[in-house]
């Protein structure tokens, strides 16, 4: 082998392993948020029958402001509270089939709208994103099993979501179509000669796909090469959110139901950010406890 090839590899060698031997983490950050979130829908269902089988056709808007906003952060160690601001909107449509009484199968597909990423402002310029930055796209599966006895109606329903980007990422750090497995256990009780209803559920989502590939690597190591607080454990997927909601419908006429519903939420999320340079972590644990108005309209014809 010449001299040329002997120091070319040796300098690719020490290369590589400076290169591997920056990868670590390099900062956790444990965050708390407290936030107080308006929501306003309205839904319309078209109700066919088909052999004496219920068919359903469904839209849905959902507009959602944040009210109140205020995050803890461990690296800082301060609490950094936001202005009210436009969050979201939700459009949905959606199809659903009553083979027997006491099952529901459906599918349907939302188009998100992020508000708070519509546009970015730096150094005193607003500059509008581009749609890619601010659309996602989530597709939905369902199935829901009803029992009635008297006046109650109980249901559980098995839901599996995947919201899709269309951005670049990281796939070290986020997938690209995000799965999430959503249960939700649901009593609702109508009041004898009324036409309203009063009901309650709770709801768990599971996260399926969030990568933890790169994370079990590295995390274990900082970038100085000593052992982290995550050396020998294993990050896997998690109960992502536990939410409680409380609620009214008030049947106004044959068609036309209101509806007023108090919903807490207690998410807890993981956050990776991989360096550009030296391909290093940085961890972030979140933690959210929401309270939340929900306001609704529904036709049905």
């Amino acid at each position: 082998m010449s001299n040329r090839k002997h120091w070319g590899l040796l300098i690719l060698s020490l290369f590589t392993f400076q290169l591997s031997s920056a990868q670590g983490l390099k900062s956790v950050d444990e965050t708390t948020t407290n936030l107080v979130e308006l929501r306003v829908e309205a839904n319309f269902t078209k109700h066919f029958k088909v052999n004496n089988q219920g068919i359903n056709l469904y839209l849905g808007e959902a507009v959602f402001s944040r009210l109140y906003e205020s995050t803890y952060s461990s690296l800082a160690d301060a609490t950094t509270p936001v202005a009210p601001y436009f969050r979201r909107s939700y459009t949905t449509v959606g199809l659903n089939y009553t083979p027997i009484p006491y099952l529901r199968i459906g599918a349907q597909y939302t188009l998100k709208v992020y508000g708070n990423k519509l546009s970015t402002t730096q150094d005193g310029v607003t500059v509008a994103n581009p749609a890619n930055e601010y659309l996602r796209h989530r597709a939905t599966f369902y199935l829901t099993g009803y029992y009635t006895t008297g006046d109650w109606k109980f249901s559980l329903r098995e839901r599996l979501d995947a919201n899709i980007r269309t951005d670049s990422v990281n796939l070290h750090e986020k997938p690209r179509a995000a799965l999430y497995l959503r249960h939700k256990l649901q009593a609702q009780y109508s009041i004898p000669g009324k036409p309203v209803k009063v009901y309650a559920y709770v709801e768990l989502w599971n996260t399926l796909n969030e990568p933890v590939k790169y994370l079990n690597a590295y995390a274990g190591v900082d970038k100085n090469g000593n052992a982290t607080a995550y050396a020998g454990k294993t990050f896997g997927q998690y109960l992502n959110e536990i939410r409680a909601q409380v609620g009214v419908s008030w049947r106004v006429d044959k068609m036309n139901t209101l509806g007023l519903a108090y919903r807490y939420m207690y998410a807890q999320s993981r956050d990776i950010n991989i360096t550009k340079n030296k391909t290093l972590i940085e961890l972030t644990n979140a933690t959210a406890h929401g309270h939340n108005i929900v306001l609704s309209y529904d036709l049905d014809w």
